[in-house]
């Protein structure tokens, strides 16, 4: 019996699957400063605070909050400094950043502004201006990331899609070199759509996608675990530090997934239901594998499991 995967409710990273309040970091040496703002902004929005550079850098990198309140004059290093650091991480760069200071001339705004900042808030605070000034740019940054949101979706499933697939392939390929953990991949494709197609109609094709699509998002992930559309009828699952025994069962839990679905398609020359092929690897990538180089790997194995009758899961652990 293959090893069971430790499992809790799927989650599509980097999608909006969670509600809560708008979070903001305030980065300012001053705790009476942090505290004022604090007060202001609480009733509307959840604060984080931080006094120093370091813990200011690592909270952004651990919180993604939504927008971040700093101070341009740190005993440390200053707030452009600070703007530019998080602005040049992939981790941190699309947080939007209003500067709070005293320094309010054309040159200093100039600056701020240059350094990636997208507003100021003079110093001494003005509770008004503050919500004001943050509630634009609150609103502002929900806007992007629903936008951003619906450029990650595939239209036809309402699945992440490919694009979105590269990117978070790409992320856990840089994390699984880092931390020399497994990454396992599994590339799904239908068996047959073609002649389904061809039989019952492209509105009834378009109708067995997004079942499932709905099917295999349903397959029990874990919150780092990603299945996305690739293209036509294929789809992949990205299966972070997960060894090539985990990797086996949730494959084939994949696969028979769909095989119990038991959606009708008798012109398949497999069964007279839908299926599926498995193509499956695992890999602990070095700095040459590329996300196209993982993802033929799993191409080949699913090439094999075509191959060798349709309806399984052909594995392999790389080196």
């Amino acid at each position: 019996m293959l090893p069971e995967n430790n499992v809790t409710t799927p989650v599509h990273k980097g999608l909006n699957t969670q509600k809560h309040p708008g979070r903001i970091l305030v980065i300012d040496d001053e705790p009476v400063i942090c505290d004022m703002l604090q007060v202001i902004l609480e009733e509307d929005f959840s604060i984080l605070c931080a006094y120093n550079v370091i813990d200011g850098l690592s909270l952004a990198r651990a919180e993604q909050p939504d927008l971040i309140l700093l101070d341009i004059s740190m005993p440390e290093v200053d707030g452009y400094e600070i703007c530019r650091i998080l602005k040049a991480d992939a981790e941190t760069k699309g947080i939007p950043i209003i500067f709070i200071t005293s320094k309010t001339s054309a040159q200093d705004e100039t600056k701020g502004l240059e350094a990636g900042s997208v507003d100021y808030i003079a110093k001494p605070i003005n509770p008004s201006i503050v919500k004001a000034r943050v509630g634009i740019h609150m609103e502002l940054k929900k806007q992007r990331d629903y936008l951003q949101e619906l450029s990650t979706l595939d239209a036809l499933t309402g699945m992440p899609n490919r694009r979105w697939l590269n990117h978070c392939l790409e992320d856990e390929l840089r994390r699984s070199r880092r931390t020399e953990a497994n990454l396992s991949v599994c590339l799904i494709d239908i068996d047959c759509f073609k002649a389904y197609n061809d039989n019952y109609g492209h509105v009834e094709g378009d109708d067995c996608l997004r079942a499932v699509a709905e099917n295999l998002q349903h397959v029990p992930c874990r919150g780092g675990d990603l299945v996305a559309r690739y293209g036509g009828e294929e789809f992949v699952a990205i299966l972070p530090n997960t060894p090539f025994e985990s990797l086996l069962f949730m494959a084939e839990k994949f696969r028979l997934t769909i095989e119990q679905a038991a959606i009708p398609h008798i012109y398949s020359s497999v069964a007279d239901i839908v299926t599926v092929s498995v193509g499956a690897t695992t890999v602990t990538p070095d700095i040459q594998l590329t996300t196209n180089g993982l993802l033929q790997k799993a191409d080949r194995l699913l090439y094999k499991a075509k191959n060798d009758g349709r309806n399984r899961v052909c594995a392999l652990e790389s080196e």
